[in-house]
């Protein structure tokens, strides 16, 4: 008996130290590579409107919302993965843990209604399952940037319109 414990105390302390940590350059080589898995949220802080680009992606009620159901392709998810890159919107990626968004570099924390928008990127990784990242934008003008990129790709222009007009 007392072996049997000692072989499961060991197979604890192995297992707790092998766990996988998230590690930013790891992350962003996950998310660079995801445009097969890809789902993006544009979220509006103090909004209950956002617009959701989905790939293969299970809407509760696209009814309520039309924008909650834009679809995208691996061509369209590395498009968009390209325009976050050339605004430099993915020096900083945040995860959130206990209800708080932490920077995966630092101990840098953001909170949703101090932004101007924010974006959630749900995808599938190799090494940790499924994944959500945020990215907050705190400037109007780059959120606008980005809002006009977004729409020259999904031509979705009552969507895109109406949240520029709502930042």
């Amino acid at each position: 008996m007392r072996t049997l414990i000692h072989i499961i105390l060991f197979l604890t302390f192995s297992l707790s130290f092998s766990q996988k940590t998230l590690n930013y350059n790891e992350v962003l080589a996950e998310l660079e590579n995801s445009s097969e898995s890809l789902n993006t949220n544009l979220i509006l802080p103090n909004s209950d409107f956002y617009i959701g680009i989905t790939k293969n992606a299970i809407v509760e009620n696209p009814e309520l919302n039309s924008c909650i159901d834009i679809s995208a392709d691996g061509k369209k998810n590395g498009e968009i993965i390209s325009i976050l890159k050339k605004h430099n919107l993915l020096n900083k990626l945040y995860v959130e843990i206990e209800n708080e968004y932490t920077d995966l570099n630092s101990d840098q924390i953001f909170k949703p209604m101090e932004t101007d928008l924010y974006l959630e990127l749900f995808f599938k990784t190799k090494n940790f399952g499924f994944m959500s990242c945020f990215v907050p934008i705190f400037e109007k003008k780059m959120a606008k940037e980005l809002i006009c990129d977004l729409n020259k790709i999904f031509n979705y222009k009552s969507c895109f319109k109406k949240l520029k007009r709502k930042i």
